[in-house]
């Protein structure tokens, strides 16, 4: 845990940079909330620094982890499904079948535990120093494009492995991130702005993200899902994440009109989870 004297120097230098407010207990309009994060977003980048820091301090493997970890998955999804079950992707390599979709959800992953957490976990600062809190799920954007690139580099090497080529489409690289992010910020933003008084909200999370991998077409084909259930995953925001991936990286699968449609949905729940987490961050120090 850390308290505002463990903070470093950065931090201190940062705060006193920012331009003065009047804080008052009325909350700011969803614009002035944005122009707040927009001034203070030095600190995004100090918290998401400290988090890495942190986080592989004093390990033999240091960013190596972020490796290992989605190679493990790798190995047991394509052991069990790819071999055991003798699953397959049609013309794509299972293995990077799997791995294209754990690019996905595991950036997804990360951003809504770390992010949904990230209150708990800066309480004491939370009590002492007034930023906008925002800035902490925020900053777990950062830490989680690290664990991305990571992955992405495992899956670079399969591609050469395997002889696959990248698609033209990956120009819409910057669309699937922003898709990929605002999956994840809307469920943090509106977990966050209820589990202060709510905590079983905290409790609840990770069996949602469990549960949510085997709605996510992440380790299987489209094909083997219930023809009468496939409608699930066309609405689920994720499912279309994972499958864009795909469609970006090697035209795996077509664009559906269902995709801007659930990028639209999602980015306005983004937005009003934002600003009911603005209404109610005033009270977040009160129960941290």
């Amino acid at each position: 845990m850390f308290t505002a004297n463990w903070l470093p120097n950065e931090f201190a230098n940062a705060t006193n940079r920012m331009p003065k407010f009047i804080i008052t207990g009325k909350p700011d309009t969803i614009r002035d909330y944005l122009l707040k994060i927009w001034k203070y977003r030095s600190l995004i980048w100090i918290f998401a620094v400290r988090d890495l820091k942190v986080k592989y301090a004093q390990t033999w493997l240091g960013l190596g982890w972020s490796i290992l970890q989605p190679l493990t998955s790798l190995a047991i999804f394509t052991f069990f499904f790819g071999f055991v079950l003798s699953w397959d992707a049609g013309d794509l390599p299972y293995s990077i079948y799997v791995l294209s979709g754990l690019l996905g959800w595991n950036f997804f992953s990360y951003i809504v535990s770390s992010g949904a957490a990230s209150l708990q976990d800066s309480s004491q600062l939370i009590k002492k120093i007034y930023f906008p809190k925002s800035v902490l799920p925020l900053s777990k954007v950062l830490v989680a494009l690290v664990e991305l690139v990571a992955s992405l580099v495992l899956l670079i090497l399969l591609m050469i492995y395997f002889g696959e080529m990248v698609s033209w489409k990956i120009v819409f690289l910057p669309f699937v991130l922003l898709f990929n992010i605002i999956c994840g910020l809307a469920l943090v933003f509106w977990v966050a702005a209820f589990a202060y008084r709510m905590r079983d909200l905290y409790h609840l999370l990770p069996y949602v993200v469990y549960f949510g991998i085997w709605l996510t077409p992440v380790f299987f084909v489209v094909d083997f899902f219930p023809e009468t259930l496939v409608y699930i995953l066309d609405f689920n925001p994720i499912s279309n994440v994972v499958e864009l991936w795909r469609w970006m990286l090697f035209s795996y699968s077509d664009f559906k009109t269902i995709y801007l449609v659930n990028f639209v949905i999602m980015l306005f729940l983004c937005v009003w989870g934002m600003y009911v987490f603005n209404k109610k961050e005033n009270r977040f120090s009160d129960y941290a």
